[in-house]
This record gives structure tokens, sequence and C-alpha cells, in this order.
């Protein structure tokens, strides 16, 4: 009997023991699990350095542990060490028990190494100071880098002043050689790439940005540049806690402050589909928007719900102010709601700020306006950027190509009576008129050239054969100055035409940069 009960509290005080063992062990797990969310929390927050001192010390408190090994390859993806990441997110899935983590931690580990192959071949180039790098795929995307680098330089210093404080450097700029390329480092599939018209990211502390030789007419890729910095600012300032929508509101409505100091203006086409969906009670919930824009399911939602956030938000600061909008942001870093934020800082409730912006928006139907000209990507790398099939109306698209068979067979003056009756057919089709205005300035009308693109200009204003054939005709009539400001806005859409760089050349005999771009891409 003495044995039995001497056994039974052997074994009590083994339990008591073993408990007492136990419950120091998970406070320390659930210790080290608060530490390492935080230190992922750092690195979502673009908080690098914190988040390397962070996980040092949770690398020499748990060797091998699986949550930390995961949270240094984020850490590493970040930095662009690409490589190294998918090497420890692999270490980090071997080790795991976690079931709930793994799914998750594979999808990374593969994104990583995507990455890492894609970017395999790629060289870069760095800003003097440092501060800027830009990775391409060497060949002809070269000729990106130097107006890339001075997009970033001008958008950094006029974010750095709008929201008072500077992101760390360096600040990483990737492009990609076709849709694909971006899908294959993002979490977007093909078809949400080409149903949205997507083109660029700003994730994982790097730009995303899609060559604009992968579409068929190119896109306004500089000021795309900017906006995606603005997401790299918006990510640091807020923490990484601002919704899609004010992301992409306030992105969209600074895309273009790099340029100077003129005010927001929707281009026409986006102005025409926000005023039909104000007329017709369509517009878009700005909730609908996450958790992104690029999983819309059209280009003309698309570009909706740009017009919407962005009228929203250009509207808010010329309003309220920049230091209110400062206001906003430091409150949702520190976790408060966006549209909290945002009507506390201006003293308004926030279905007041709403009903001013509804109020603020155009509801008269637009007079003839322009159509959404869709971005379209090439299949191929030798697919030629081919725009007829883009000419809205039947029977100019006849004539078109009717004119696109003479000119191919360099009979000028019948190529121009063709497109002659297509622009007659559809005066709108900035197509038409471009090509039109090529024919008429082979045969040396330069005047006739400029009378075709001129109206629509302004209409069209991210079509870059109009601006290329409109700066060539100013040229070509002893205007200059004019000249230069449209062919240099043909390069900021498509900077692999040669012609608008032999223009600015032509123009400027000292510019021995775009000599050099000008003879490069006419290399056969």
């Amino acid at each position: 009997m003495m044995q039995r009960l001497t056994r039974g509290l052997l074994q009590l005080v083994g339990v008591a023991c073993a408990l007492a063992m136990v419950a120091p062990m998970r406070a320390r797990a659930d210790t080290a699990g608060k530490e390492i969310a935080a230190a992922a929390q750092l690195i979502d927050a673009l908080q690098l350095d914190a988040a390397e001192r962070a996980l040092a010390k949770l690398d020499a408190e748990h060797p091998d542990a699986p949550g930390v090994l995961f949270q240094r390859s984020m850490l590493a993806f970040d930095r662009g060490d690409y490589t190294d990441a998918a090497e420890l997110s692999g270490r980090a899935l071997t080790l795991t028990a976690d079931d709930s983590k793994a799914e998750s931690w594979r999808t990374m580990h593969e994104l990583q190494r995507a990455t890492a192959a894609l970017t395999q071949g790629y060289v870069h180039q760095r800003s003097d100071d440092g501060r800027y790098v830009v990775w391409f795929p060497e060949g002809v995307d070269r000729v990106l880098v130097p107006y890339a680098m001075q997009t970033l330089a001008a958008m950094d210093h006029t974010l750095s002043e709008i929201f008072a404080v500077q992101v760390p450097g360096p600040i990483r700029l990737e492009f990609y050689p076709s849709a694909e390329a971006l899908v294959q480092a993002s979490t977007l599939t093909l078809t949400q790439v080409e149903t949205s018209g997507t083109v660029a990211l700003c994730k994982w502390n790097r730009l995303m940005v899609t060559s604009p030789r992968a579409l068929v007419r190119g896109y306004p890729w500089v000021d795309t540049i900017a906006h995606e910095l603005t997401h790299l600012y918006l990510t640091y300032v807020t923490g990484d806690h601002a919704p899609v929508w004010l992301q992409e509101g306030i992105a969209k409505s600074l895309e273009r402050r790099w340029r100077g100091t003129a005010p927001f203006e929707l281009d026409p086409a986006s102005r025409a589909l926000l005023e039909r969906a104000t007329r017709d009670n369509k517009l878009l919930s700005f909730d609908k928007l996450h958790p992104s824009i690029a999983l819309l399911p059209s280009q003309d939602d698309a570009s909706l719900a740009f017009a919407q956030v962005s009228t929203f938000m250009d509207r808010y600061v010329s309003t309220h102010g920049l230091p209110v909008l400062r206001k906003a942001l430091a409150d949702i870093s520190h976790g408060a709601d966006a549209r909290e934020a945002l009507a506390k800082a201006a003293g308004k409730r926030w279905s007041e700020l709403e009903q001013a912006w509804r109020s603020s928006l155009p509801r008269a139907p637009a007079e003839h306006a322009p159509r959404q000209l869709a971005r379209r990507f090439r299949k191929g790398e030798t697919q030629a950027p081919d725009e007829s099939e883009d000419v809205a109306a039947s029977a100019a698209r006849r004539f078109l190509r009717l004119g696109d068979l003479l000119w191919s067979r360099h009979h000028v003056r019948g190529a121009m009576l063709e497109y002659g009756k297509a622009l007659e057919t559809d005066p709108d089709d900035p197509i038409i008129g471009a090509r039109l205005a090529r024919t008429a300035l082979q045969a040396g009308d330069a005047a006739r050239a400029l009378a075709a693109v001129e109206p629509l200009l302004a209409r069209y204003p991210e079509h870059e054969p109009t601006h290329a054939v409109a700066g060539a005709a100013l040229l070509a009539l002893g205007r200059d100055a004019e000249a230069r400001v449209e062919l240099m806005e043909a390069v900021r859409i498509n900077p692999f035409d040669p012609e608008p760089h032999c223009g600015l050349a032509r123009s400027n005999a000292a510019d021995r940069s775009e000599q050099t771009t000008c003879a490069q891409l006419r290399e056969p």
C-alpha cells in the first residue's frame, strides 16, 4: 500500500514538473510567434532595417525556426535577393509542421523561384548617387533606362515634398518584356492582366513595370513609373494599411505631377466613362476595387475605377489641403479606418465627403466623346504592331486596309487617297488620322499632315503615332519647339519607335543621346 502511494506521489510530481516545463516553453513559443508576426509587419511596411534587427535577434534565440526562416526569405525577397529568398523559404517548408502555413508559404516559395528564374539574365544600371537601380533584360529595353532614371528622380523629389518624408533607398525598378513575364513575377493570371489592361504593380519593395514594347502601341510608361513610385511611398507612409481605393486614388491623381505643377485632369475618354456612369447611376463601389483593380472584369471598369478614386482624392486634397491628407495617412498608419481618418482630418463626416464628390461629378453628356482605345498586348516578339483591327467603323477599315496595301507597295499618292476616304468616313479615328498624316508627310505636304492629326491630339493623348507624326509635321514646318513637345510625348508612350528620337536629334544637334538612340533603333 505504501509503495503504491509512493509511486502515485512520484507520478504526480513528474506530471507537475512536466507541466512546469511546458508552460514556459509555450510562453516562449507564444512570444516568438508574436515577434515573428511583428517582423512580418515591419517587412510589409518597408521598415527593412528594423525587420533585419528583429530577425537577427529571433535567429539567435530560435535557430532554424520555420517562421523565422520564412520571414528571412521575405526580407531577402524585398531586397531583390531572389535566389536566397527561395532557398530560405524552401528550408522553412521542409521544417514546418504547420499545414495552415505550408500552403501560403509554398505559393510564395514558387513565386520567389519564378522571379529568380525570370531575372537571372537581367542587367542593371544604378544612378550616380545609388538611390535608383533599374533592372532589365539585356537588349533593346536599355533604351528605357535614361528616361526611367529622370522620372524616378523627379517624382521622388515631388513625393518627398508631398508626404514630408523620403522612402529609404535604393529604389528598385524592374522592366518585364511581356505580359507573361509580369504574370510570372506576380500573383496575377494572364487573363486578369489582359482583361484589365494591367501593365505594372508595386509589390515587395519594387516597381514592376511591363516594357511598352509588349503592347501594340505602347502606353504612358513613364507616368506609370511615377504612379507605382507613389504606391511605394504610400506603403511606407501608411505602414501598408491604406486600402486599394485610397492608394489608387492618390497614385492616379499624382502620376503626372513629376512633369510640373499642372492640375490633375482626366483624359477625355475616362471623363466620358465617368459622365455616363454618373448619369446612369452605375458608379462602382470603392470596396469593389479590393483587392486589386487588376481583378476587375474589363478595361472599361478599370478605367472607370481609376476615374472615380482619382477625382475623389483630387477633390479631397484641393479642398482640404496636403497637411490634412498627411494627418489622415498618419492615422491610417496607426490602424484607423481610411474613411474615418479622412473624415476626421477634414472635420467632416464620410457621408459629407462622398456627397460633395458626387455632386462635383459631370453629368451632362459629352458632345462627341472620344472612344476608349483598349490596351492590346502583342502576341509574341515577332508580331507586327498592327492597329487596323482597332478601327471602329467597318467601311473606314476597308479603306484603311486598301491604303495599307498601296503604302506597302510604295504607292504613296494612292495610299493617301484611300486614307482620306477612311478619315471622311470616321473623322475622329486617330489610327486613320495618323496613317493619312504619314503619307502626307511622305508626299511633302506637312501642312496636310498636321491638319489630319491636330484635332486628335488632345482627344487621344495615349495614341503614340498621332504624337509622333504631329511632331514630324511641326518639325517640317519649322516649328521646332512645338515639335519637341509632341516628339517627347511619343517617346513617353512608345520609345521603340525610332522616328521621334530621330526628330528630337534633328531639332537639337547637340542632343547626342537622341542621335545614338535614333541610330540604334534604326539598325536592321
